[in-house]
């Protein structure tokens, strides 16, 4: 289901710096569809790495990766790091939230 074979997805990570920010979801490079998504997760606090998801509910296309992280990012809360996994299936279900966080991130920290 999930296809990771298509670095086109990384421009999801481009939106955090651009126009689109605090605008997720946003568009998918690979598909088009406005369903592009980004998640962030601190392994502990005070740490500045962790991993990186990006990825596209509509063509299942994503990325993961170990990153250093923003400085204003912070964990959500209703993200369990146990069911991480390198696919972004608990993230998908979560991504509504997530969206929300990320908005509500940029907005504070980033304008």
């Amino acid at each position: 289901m999930w296809k990771d074979n298509d670095d086109k997805i990384m421009g999801i990570l481009d939106s955090i710096e651009t126009q689109n920010k605090g605008c997720f979801p946003v568009v998918c490079p690979i598909c088009g569809e406005k369903d592009g998504h980004l998640y962030f997760h601190r392994n502990r606090d005070g740490d500045e790495k962790g991993s990186m998801w990006v990825w596209c509910g509509k063509c299942y296309h994503f990325a993961h990766a170990l990153c250093r992280l923003p400085k204003w990012w912070k964990n959500l809360d209703k993200i369990n790091f146990e069911e991480l996994t390198s696919y972004p299936n608990h993230l998908e279900e979560n991504k509504f939230c997530i969206d929300e966080w990320i908005n509500k991130l940029n907005a504070l920290y980033n304008h």
